[in-house]
């Protein structure tokens, strides 16, 4: 407390003196000034943690003195004391930014207490400022791991985006880090202070959806025993991440498509629209453009949605940034687990060698796992699970795993077609593309083995954000 200083403002010298004594008597260091000048001479020269000033005096008052401490450190508190009648002044000074007021003659104690009170407020915002600068420096586009060219020009655009309030559509494989990338988006842009709202469209059941999205007012429908707020107004002023937003519902995709326009939402139950601010970030695992071919995604919310589009790559075509990732969870797991883990070269050209279907997430799983039941300090290639062991060998730019018993040829061609297939969402034009073939070549041997697609939505190689 001997460190806190406040600095006391007043022209009334004797008051002064009784403040002074007052503020030492509490255990606080006093700076006392009889002027609004003296005051801010005492601000650019020494640490000041609150400013207790009166409003009424002469050449610079209270008031012009509030407006120059913001300046000067906005996050510096301040309390002013004003006569007896002069409330509406007071009233004012809070609306400038005050913390508080006290009308003269005030007690001791209630003095004491309005300290207490400012000090503690400059103590959390102090810790708000203090959390909200670890959030930046997580959620920094440097602090994201990947070197390769392909991964650094998407977050190059990413950091561009964050600029501007557009709507941006991620779209990529599961475990390409979409949330991690929309988080970035959202911790550097003019919103960063408010709120992140984060919805995963494939895990609310559809009748649930409009509400959860929107909200209700009480009695709207059986069990509304209260207002509840949306996803819509709580992100408001602030970001909503619609994760896997090609799972949304055909109706829901109209409401959304209408608040994008329109800039308002339809709360269930309450006949008038509500404005919200709102930026929409959203993010699939699904190529969104083959949704609106299959009829599964309105076209005018695709163009609405991807004014940025941005496609993550999948970390089997960016293996140079594999050493980097390993070593980033190599070491947040070894000190989370207290561990002093190491891989051998020949472990980490394995793992490079390795398709990652589950790509980011599916390498920090197994890290965590090596790093959770490791007895020797040191992971061998023997020490790797059985999928990383396979042989493996060039075939262009597809990295091959040959089985210990053998190959068909014939299934080898099938698991080919049928991996372009699901890679493009079924889309035989696009996959035919992808494997240098015309797309007769892919019907006739999509035929020969009976290739069809079980669900025109399945996932790419595992997927979800």
């Amino acid at each position: 407390m001997k460190n806190t200083n406040i600095l006391l403002v007043d022209d009334d010298k004797n008051f002064l003196r009784v403040l002074t004594y007052h503020i030492q008597e509490f255990g606080f260091h006093a700076s006392p000034a009889s002027s609004a000048r003296q005051a801010l001479e005492c601000l650019k020269g020494e640490k000041v943690d609150l400013v207790i000033t009166d409003l009424k005096m002469p050449e610079m008052d209270g008031m012009q003195l509030l407006t120059e401490v913001q300046k000067c450190d906005r996050e510096v508190p301040v309390i002013v004391l004003t006569a007896h009648g002069s409330i509406d002044k007071a009233v004012e000074a809070i609306k400038k930014g005050a913390v508080d007021f006290l009308t003269k003659p005030f007690e001791k104690e209630e003095m004491r207490q309005s300290i207490a009170n400012a000090l503690k407020m400059a103590d959390l915002m102090e810790e708000n400022r203090n959390l909200s600068q670890i959030v930046r420096e997580k959620f920094h586009f440097e602090g994201i791991i990947g070197s390769s060219k392909e991964f650094q020009e998407v977050l190059e655009t990413a950091e561009q985006l964050s600029n501007v309030d557009t709507t941006v559509l991620i779209q990529g494989e599961t475990g390409t880090g979409k949330e991690l990338l929309a988080r970035a988006i959202h911790f550097n842009s003019k919103r960063q202070g408010r709120p992140l709202v984060v919805v995963n469209c494939g895990a609310i059941p559809a009748d649930l959806m409009e509400a959860e999205l929107f909200g209700y007012k009480k009695g709207a429908f059986t069990g509304a025993v209260s207002d509840k707020k949306g996803k819509f107004e709580t992100a408001d002023s602030g970001t909503l991440f619609l994760d896997e937003v090609g799972e949304l519902p055909l109706n829901m995709q109209v409401k959304l498509l209408r608040v994008l326009q329109e800039g308002e939402i339809d709360i269930v139950g309450d006949p008038r629209p509500h404005p919200v601010d709102v930026r929409i970030l959203a993010a699939s695992n699904k190529d969104l453009s083959v949704l609106v071919q299959e009829k599964f995604f309105r076209e005018d919310l695709y163009y609405r949605l991807s004014v940025a589009p941005l496609w993550l790559p999948p970390l089997r075509k960016r293996r140079e940034d594999i050493p980097l990732l390993l070593h980033h969870f190599l070491e947040k797991f070894n000190r989370k687990f207290g561990k002093d883990l190491r891989f051998e070269q020949g472990a980490i050209h394995l793992l490079q060698d390795y398709l990652w279907p589950g790509n980011v997430r599916e390498l920090e799983n197994i890290v965590q796992r090596l790093v959770v039941f490791d007895k020797a300090g040191i992971v061998r290639e023997e020490d790797l699970p059985q999928q990383f062991r396979q042989p493996v060998c060039s075939a262009g730019k597809v990295v091959l795993r040959l089985p210990e018993g053998g190959i068909s040829m014939g299934e080898m061609e099938r698991d080919l077609l049928r991996m372009a297939l699901v890679q493009h969402n079924w889309n035989q034009t696009r996959a035919a593309q992808y494997l240098g073939i015309t797309r007769n070549t892919l019907i006739y041997r999509m035929q020969k083995y009976n290739l069809k697609p079980v669900d025109k939505l399945e996932k790419t190689d595992g997927a979800s954000s």
